[in-house]
């Protein structure tokens, strides 16, 4: 009998054992693994994770216009650029200023209009504009309101060869020969006389007399 309940007691004592180990490692689970799983879940939705994809940035189109860009460029032609650039941006993309051009001539800084011309000049052709601007009358009135394009007439005493250029059929050859017969043979004591340089003949002289002088 004695012996009977004492593997009776041993089987409690096994069996609340056994309840404490259950107990406990249901606490350990609960704690480790259920509230873990649901801590990491509301941390997640709280604070989205730093790698997560950023919203797509607003692309805007870019406006194209096209100019046509010629004279003293290296590679002339029609270029294409974005609204709001530069003439700057024209030249260089028609392959720059060539070594004659006129680089102080155009503002580099405006922006051009969408099929415009734009036309680089050579110092050449700067030097002799600015000749023509500076020979060139304010034009008269003929009672038309419209103005003549009259030219101030060169004296041919005392022009330089830059400014004989200006005349019509008059080259710097020819320039040089006038220059060259006023200062062997003397001033010229009228118009007329400038015949007498070699080369220019009654056609030329016809093209030129209106605007000479020997005064």
């Amino acid at each position: 009998m004695r012996t009977g309940r004492s593997f009776c007691t041993l089987k409690k004592k096994i069996l609340i054992v056994l309840i404490v180990v259950f107990v406990v490692l249901s606490g350990l689970w609960y704690a480790f693994f259920y509230k873990g799983d649901n801590t990491e879940t509301k941390t997640y939705s709280e604070t989205p994770p730093t790698d997560a994809p950023s919203p797509s940035p607003t692309i805007t189109p870019k406006v194209l216009i096209v100019v046509h860009i010629c004279g003293s460029v290296n590679s002339p032609g029609v270029v294409g650029l974005e609204k709001g650039d530069r003439l700057i941006t024209a030249v260089l993309e028609a392959g720059g200023f060539t070594e004659n051009a006129d680089r102080g001539y155009l503002n580099l800084a405006r922006m051009p209009e969408d099929g415009e011309r734009i036309y680089v000049p050579s110092v050449e052709e700067t030097a002799e504009l600015s000749l023509r601007e500076r020979m060139e009358g304010s034009g008269f009135d003929d009672g038309s309101g419209s103005d003549s394009g009259y030219i101030k007439p060169i004296n041919i005493n005392k022009a330089r060869a830059e400014e004989l250029t200006v005349l019509p059929g008059i080259g710097e050859s020819r320039a040089k020969d006038i220059i060259a017969y006023r200062n062997r043979v003397g001033p010229f004591e009228k118009k007329e006389d400038i015949k007498n340089v070699s080369g220019i003949g009654e056609s030329l002289y016809s093209k030129i007399v209106d605007h000479i002088c020997v005064e």
